[in-house]
C-alpha cells in the first residue's frame, strides 16, 4: 500500500506540474504572438485580411490549447494510476492476483450478497507437505513449482472463476467461483486435485509430483468475508488432517 501511495503522489505531482507548465507556456506564447503582430504591419495586415485574426481569437485559441493540455495531463494521470493499481494487485511470482486484490474482491462480494442471489463458492488450496519440500530441495525450486502450479490453476479455471495467490510467501491459492453452488465447487476442487496429482512439474533435469488439499465453502447471504474465510480455513484444516492428505473437505 505504501508503494501505491508513493507512486500515486509522485505521478500526481508530475502530472499537475506538467499541466501548469504547459498552461504558462501557451499563455506566454500567446502574449508574445500578440506583441509581434502588433508591431509588424505586413503580418498584421495579412492576418487581418485572410483570417480576421483578433486579440480575442488569439486568447480563445490559447485557452483551447491550455484546456487540451490540461485534459491530456488528466488522461495520462488516470491511465498511469490504473497501471499502478494493477501492478500492485498482481503476484510477481505466479502472475495471479494477490492478497490485496482478493481483499477487494471479498469486500465487493460481501457488499453485494444482500442484493444478488447467485451462488458464490470459495475453494482454498494448500500443497501437501510443502514445508518438507522446501527443506528437501531449495527455495528457488519451490518458487518455480509455485509459479508452474499457479499457471496450471489459472488455465484450469472457468470464465466465472478467479484464482488468487492467498499470501505473498505462502503455498495457498484461493479460487472465487461465481455462479457456482457448493456441490459444483466440490466437483471442481476434486477435478483440480486429480489434475495436479496427475501432473509432473519439470524443473531443469528434475521432475516433481505434488498433491493438494482443498477446503470448500459457500459465501452465504449475510456472511461477512471474515466469517466465510474462517469457515473455509476450517474446511482446509479438516482436509489436511486426513491420513494421506490429498483430500477435499467442506463446511457449509
Amino acid at each position: 500500500m505504501k508503494y501505491l501511495n508513493d507512486s500515486f503522489i509522485k505521478f500526481k505531482k508530475d502530472a499537475l506540474s506538467k499541466a501548469f507548465y504547459d498552461s504558462i507556456k501557451y499563455l506566454i506564447f500567446s502574449v508574445i504572438l500578440i506583441i509581434v503582430l502588433k508591431y509588424i504591419p505586413v503580418v498584421r495586415e495579412w492576418l487581418k485580411v485572410e483570417f480576421s485574426l483578433t486579440l480575442w481569437l488569439i486568447l480563445l485559441v490559447s485557452s483551447l490549447l491550455v484546456t487540451a493540455s490540461f485534459s491530456l495531463s488528466i488522461y495520462l494521470f488516470n491511465k498511469k494510476l490504473k497501471v499502478i493499481k494493477s501492478e500492485n494487485q498482481i503476484d510477481d511470482l505466479t502472475g495471479l492476483k494477490n492478497h490485496k486484490a482478493l481483499e477487494l474482491e471479498l469486500v465487493g462480494i460481501e457488499n453485494e450478497r444482500n442484493t444478488k442471489d447467485e451462488p458464490i463458492s470459495l475453494i482454498l488450496i494448500d500443497i501437501d507437505n510443502f514445508k518438507k519440500f522446501n527443506d528437501d530441495n531449495s527455495y528457488e525450486i519451490a518458487d518455480k513449482i509455485l509459479s508452474k502450479l499457479g499457471n496450471l490453476l489459472n488455465k484450469d479455471g472457468r470464465i466465472t472463476d478467479e484464482t488468487f495467490r492467498y499470501f505473498m510467501r505462502g503455498d495457498e491459492f484461493l479460487i472465487v467461483a461465481k455462479e457456482t453452488t457448493i456441490s459444483n465447487a466440490i466437483l471442481a476442487s476434486d477435478r483440480k486435485r486429480k489434475l495436479i496429482n496427475d501432473s509432473t512439474f519439470k524443473i531443469g533435469n528434475d521432475s516433481f509430483n505434488l498433491t493438494i488439499c482443498c477446503g470448500v465453502t459457500e459465501f452465504n447471504i449475510g456472511d461477512t468475508k471474515e466469517i466465510a474465510i474462517e469457515r473455509l480455513t476450517q474446511a482446509l484444516q479438516k482436509a489436511k488432517k486426513k491420513t494421506g492428505k490429498n483430500n477435499t473437505e467442506t463446511i457449509i
